[in-house]
């Protein structure tokens, strides 16, 4: 049973991790001004989502929210190469825990990949958004996720919300991806 709900969002959200994959390997992180547009693609998407989960149910759902935080950041390496903030992609409010959870597991997914994408990055770049945190990170979203995610509703609420971030991150990468 453990890993059940994990694996059903996994299964439920393979479409939209696969073009947001393939979309966000179209930047050369070797390049300072492909890497710039990176940054502003995750930006114009994550930053909206960690707002979405600070108004409403972040906290309630993972105690540790504050240390999964990345915002700052991520505002600390654009401010590091003189980029403002990008204008957000539209992000609709949470409606209930379970969202918050779907949208959690997905940018704790994308800390995983960050870790993995900041082997590519020249180390003249700033990069604490890359910065990979604790592993118990996720391993404690996973817990989470079996032990609330137990209905049938709550489940789909979660893939829904995981959805929805995706479609963020796709459609911000698309935008900057678009101006290289």
């Amino acid at each position: 049973m453990r890993q059940d709900v994990r694996a059903r969002l996994r299964a439920a959200t393979n479409d939209n991790h696969r073009r947001v994959d393939e979309i966000f390997s179209g930047f050369d992180l070797n390049d300072p001004i492909s890497y710039r547009r990176f940054l502003l693609a995750q930006a114009a998407a994550h930053l909206p989502l960690e707002r979405a989960l600070d108004a409403g149910f972040a906290e309630r759902v993972l105690a540790d929210w504050p240390e999964r935080r990345r915002a700052d950041r991520l505002r600390d390496d654009l401010a590091a190469l003189a980029l403002d903030e990008p204008e957000p992609e539209a992000v609709r409010p949470l409606a209930n825990d379970a969202a918050a959870l779907g949208t959690l597991y997905v940018l704790e997914g994308s800390r995983l990949g960050a870790a993995y994408l900041r082997r590519s990055v020249p180390s003249a770049f700033p990069q604490a958004y890359l910065e990979p945190g604790s592993s118990s990170l996720w391993r404690g979203l996973v817990d989470v996720l079996e032990r609330s995610l137990t209905s049938d509703t709550a489940r789909q609420s979660a893939i829904d919300a995981a959805h929805a971030a995706f479609d963020a991150f796709e459609r911000s990468g698309r935008r900057y991806l678009k101006a290289s």
